[in-house]
């Protein structure tokens, strides 16, 4: 788990870093006579800006998802990490104090080393921490309270891996095998049906499964078990990929585990992501608005009233809420066939209607859904009640779909035909998964991006 204390200490030792770094740099450019155009500032006039400029790197780590710093990462994933969340905050300084008459001063060999010197730092305390944590699990200090399921060969070998490796923190209290029959030499704790009350019970802080081929139906039943539990799943790569056909490694080839991960944002991010949606879908409905007085008059002139048409679907945390659109079918349309989904060339679609569905105009009214909430901007697409309970045939991970606000638009979406998300369920499950274990929001901008230019090239 990541405690609050843990995330509190990365922010302090940031801070600390931030503002070395700024008060570094500034008496390399202004007090060392190494430039032209010193200037000399009191302590004072120097702390507000420090501050300024310390809080600013502060929000952007957090945006790029630093504060949910991985104990069980690689060195490796953290250096890479940091350095791209330096790199694009440097160039947001960079493309703000951009001077076009003089478009390479001196100061752009201040902001790259500025930029080198936040890279390291940040680096170096993460790195530091990491080392720290797992020298101290080594110890047996700090380990985590850990629970094993699986059967045959796989469970020996992950016995085998927790055991090997004691930086990974596992304080093994037992192992749940079917029927259990578990044959290893650790306390058999009761039957996979007990996961769910023994995580609780134990007060577990990581799980680990690893069925062999044999067992591999057990592996539906024990995630559908964990996937709302407080302690962290851990899957083979092998069995996430049979889950979700996508894999997001931890990135320690020895150590060929994922996550199925639980706590998708931190509440920093979530609330940025929220921000985030009010600023942009305000913007959009402002920008939109000619379109939306243009599709409500050809509606209303080719087949009447009404020009919006709500229909009910499942939200966050399987709330169902009424999400609008403009009516881009007949009256009635589902009135002698029922709940269906919509085919090519499908007649119910009126002229208007194709013509705004292939433009994705009769969507906008769901920016009204963003504001009241219930939607955001990037997210999976939300389903009808009928059609969600057949989707969760698929997998026993399309509940996990409900943990996140569905969006205007996703990560299936702009990698597939809108014909595609409808007839390839499976394909666009897929990715909705690997947006949820994906979820951030540079990756929201980059689909945001993406968005534009389907809808552009009228591939969406």
């Amino acid at each position: 788990m990541r405690p609050l204390w843990f995330r509190g200490l990365l922010f302090v030792a940031d801070f600390v870093v931030l503002e070395l770094a700024f008060f570094g740099i500034y008496w390399w450019r202004f007090q060392t006579g190494m430039f032209s155009n010193p200037v000399v500032l009191t302590p004072v006039d120097q702390i507000v800006p420090s501050l300024v400029v310390s809080g600013y790197w502060v929000l952007h780590f957090a945006v790029f998802g630093l504060y949910r710093f991985d104990p069980l990462a690689s060195r490796a994933v953290v250096a890479v990490d940091c350095a791209r969340a330096a790199f694009y905050g440097c160039l947001v300084i960079f493309l703000v104090t951009f001077d076009p008459t003089n478009p390479l001063p001196v100061t752009r060999v201040v902001l790259l080393t500025y930029g080198l010197g936040v890279t390291a730092g940040v680096s170096i305390v993460r790195l530091t921490l990491l080392t720290v944590l797992q020298e101290l699990r080594i110890r047996g200090i700090m380990t985590m309270r850990t629970l094993v399921v699986g059967s045959g060969k796989r469970l020996e070998s992950l016995l085998h891996i927790l055991h090997g490796n004691k930086f990974l923190g596992a304080n093994i209290l037992g192992v749940l095998s079917p029927e259990q029959e578990s044959t290893t030499e650790e306390q058999s704790l009761g039957a996979v049906s007990d996961a769910r009350a023994k995580v609780a019970e134990l007060n577990c802080e990581l799980v680990y499964v690893a069925f062999d081929e044999t067992n591999l139906h057990y592996l539906d039943r024990t995630v559908t078990l964990l996937s709302s539990v407080p302690a962290r799943l851990f899957v083979p790569a092998d069995h996430y990929q049979r889950l979700l056909g996508e894999v997001r490694p931890l990135g320690r080839p020895s150590f060929s585990f994922v996550e199925i991960r639980a706590d998708l944002l931190t509440p920093i991010e979530s609330a940025l992501k929220r921000v985030f949606d009010l600023i942009l879908s305000s913007m959009m409905l402002v920008l939109t608005s000619p379109v939306w007085v243009i599709a409500s008059i050809l509606i209303l002139v080719e087949s009447g009233f009404p020009i919006f048409y709500a229909q009910t679907r499942i939200g966050l945390h399987g709330r169902k809420f009424k999400i609008l659109k403009f009516r881009s079918m007949i009256k009635d349309a589902e009135r002698e066939t029922g709940p269906v989904l919509v085919s090519p060339g499908d007649e119910r679609v009126t002229r208007i209607g194709r013509f705004l569905r292939s433009t994705r105009i009769d969507e906008l009214p769901q920016l009204l859904n963003i504001l009241f909430g219930q939607m955001s901007l990037v997210g999976p697409r939300p389903e009808r009640p009928e059609f969600a309970e057949e989707f969760s045939k698929l997998s026993p991970l399309f509940v996990r779909r409900q943990n996140v606000k569905p969006g205007l638009t996703g990560w299936a979406q702009v990698h597939l035909q809108y014909d595609a998300t409808i007839s390839a369920p499976e394909k666009k499950l897929e990715l909705d998964l690997f947006y949820i274990e994906n979820m951030s929001i540079p990756l929201d901008l980059k689909i945001l991006y993406m968005t534009l230019f389907v809808v552009l090239r009228g591939e969406g």
